[in-house]
């Protein structure tokens, strides 16, 4: 689906030199309850985190079942689901969107808190991920529509800077009710025989009900595309039919019958799409053997039984993988017959390439999380108390990155119009080369410093690349769009890095190792990040011709 504009000569440099017109104060109120939601968002995800310990204890989880609730079947149905919820968001108010999204997950979160197995936290946990993928595509568009073009990427940069504010927060605050419960309470003594991990998913999911209220109630859905000049309505006809065909996009048989209807080509489409599938099967099959085949029999986990054969995490984790690529590539190939104008603008390959150089950057940074703590604890011999420290430093380094990121982006921008991503070239290879100091110091404290800097550099990439493929598309598809986007941050971030440094540590033997194994990706990252800044001018430029050109009445 390559556009003919990435193959166009970009035009020269054109400095922005006309100061933006002020944004209303309102616009950073709205900014504000978003950035909250956003930290609810992760607050609520990251929780498994500190409440490990306890599930393993109350639950008797195994290492294996956390790490499948921590990464690849959350991020699997946070990615799947984010497309018919982005539809949802370009056909329907998005404030009532992100309302009913955000009450859905703070529901299930505190729902988690009565689970008794692995099952039904499981199950709770999926929850969490659906509701959660209803906030991201709706907050990009709402952003669009409440600040101008020149501050979108700083906008984008304060809302994500809720990433760190929930990461940080599920530390401290999981870390001070659990330690809280449990010097005040005994077994005997629990009210309503709460644990206190059930205690800390009820006091992390309750308030975030509340916070769906204050959305509802005084956030104001603006004029979808006023911003940049193209009103669109605020209500597409028939959205919620229009978010049943995403879904049935995505998932045989019924992606399979969509493809066969109405268009001219049904017959080599489908042929296309049953070949993929089957070839996506094969090559999960392979992939599953061969890492299987790697382990030691004691390092293969066995998480279930069916019809007497063993379900490893290796299979969990392809077979998911599998349903994640299958469900993109399939809702992909329906979206280039029912919607060829959004195709044409998301379908090229700049965008693509933007997309993956969000998975990539986000692999490294998800696959290194995890693994931070342990790998202190093996290297430096520190104790519990050592999880504080690691949590402010990833907070403060994670939200003061992504703001200078956005901001400095922003500035970069007036000066090239691809200057935005220049910028993150020189973030993530500078904090590439400072990561293998980091990983081969044995100085604690020139560790903690390191650390502090990779995450500010490493996370700068994220509201310059957001805000630059929101404005590759037109208002009414930049839910959509977002959508699209996160496919790659959460199947190649969140469902791969956490999975592959973990097994390259199990084959290996070395932690260390393993860690620094997430630079092969810098490289890939910088190639198509230096491919994207050459062709961005052109692409940016003729948005509103392709959309012409494809048919749409702009």
């Amino acid at each position: 689906m390559a556009d003919q504009t990435d193959r166009m000569e970009a035009p020269a440099p054109i400095a922005e030199t006309t100061a933006p017109a002020r944004t209303p104060l309102y616009s950073y109120y709205v900014l504000t309850v978003l950035m909250v939601i956003y930290a609810f968002n992760f607050l609520d995800r990251q929780v498994i985190t500190i409440l490990a310990p306890s599930l393993k204890a109350d639950l008797g989880l195994s290492d294996a079942q956390l790490g499948l609730l921590f990464g690849t079947a959350f991020a699997l149905f946070y990615a799947l689901f984010g497309i018919p919820l982005a539809k949802l968001a370009d056909g329907w108010h998005r404030v009532r969107t992100i309302s009913l999204g955000l009450g859905f997950w703070s529901a299930m979160t505190a729902v988690s808190g009565m689970a008794g197995n692995f099952a039904q936290l499981g199950s709770a946990r999926v929850g969490v991920g659906i509701g959660e993928a209803s906030a991201g595509p709706a907050a990009y568009s709402l952003i669009q529509d409440y600040f101008p073009k020149a501050r979108r990427a700083t906008a984008i940069a304060i809302y994500s800077a809720g990433i760190y504010l929930g990461v940080g927060a599920s530390l401290a605050l999981g870390g001070e009710i659990i330690s809280y419960w449990d010097a005040t309470y005994t077994e005997a003594t629990r009210p309503f025989g709460i644990a206190g991990w059930q205690a800390t998913f009820l006091a992390f999911g309750i308030p975030g009900l509340l916070l769906a209220l204050l959305v509802l109630t005084t956030i104001r859905e603006p004029v979808r595309g006023a911003m940049d000049g193209i009103p669109s309505p605020a209500v597409a006809p028939r959205p919620f039919r229009a978010v049943g065909r995403e879904m049935a996009a995505m998932f045989p048989p019924f992606s399979m019958i969509a493809i066969a209807r109405g268009r001219e080509n049904a017959r080599g489409a489908l042929i296309a799409n049953i070949a993929t599938f089957f070839a996506i099967i094969v090559l999960a099959v392979v992939l599953i053997g061969w890492t299987d085949g790697m382990l030691p029999v004691a390092k293969r986990a066995v998480i279930a039984t069916i019809g007497g054969a063993g379900i490893t995490t290796n299979m969990v984790q392809w077979g998911a993988i599998a349903i994640g690529v299958y469900g993109s590539f399939s809702w992909l190939q329906s979206l280039s017959h029912r919607d060829p104008v959004a195709n044409r603008l998301i379908g090229n390959r700049t965008f693509g390439a933007l997309a993956l150089v969000g998975g990539l950057a986000s692999f490294a940074s998800y696959g290194l999380s995890p693994f931070i703590f342990v790998y202190m604890v093996n290297v430096f011999g520190v104790g519990p108390e050592e999880g504080r420290t690691l949590g402010w430093i990833l907070a403060s380094a994670g939200m003061l990155g992504v703001f200078v990121g956005g901001w400095a982006s922003d500035r970069a921008r007036r000066m090239h119009p691809a200057g935005r991503l220049y910028m993150v070239i020189a973030a993530l290879s500078i904090s590439a080369v400072l990561l293998y100091f980091q990983f081969t110091t044995e100085s604690r404290q020139l560790f903690l410093t390191l650390l502090w800097i990779v995450n500010f550099l490493q996370i700068m990439w994220l509201a310059p690349i957001a805000a630059t493929t929101q404005d590759m598309v037109l208002p009414r598809m930049r839910g959509t769009a977002a959508a699209v986007f996160f496919l790659g941050t959460n199947i190649i971030g969140l469902g791969m890095g956490p999975y592959t440094v973990g097994l390259i540590a199990d084959v290996t033997g070395d932690l260390r190792f393993a860690m620094l194994s997430v630079l092969f990706v810098a490289p890939v990252t910088i190639g198509l990040l230096l491919y994207s800044a050459r062709r961005l001018p052109a692409v940016e430029a003729s948005v509103i011709a392709r959309a012409r050109e494809a048919g749409e009445a702009v």
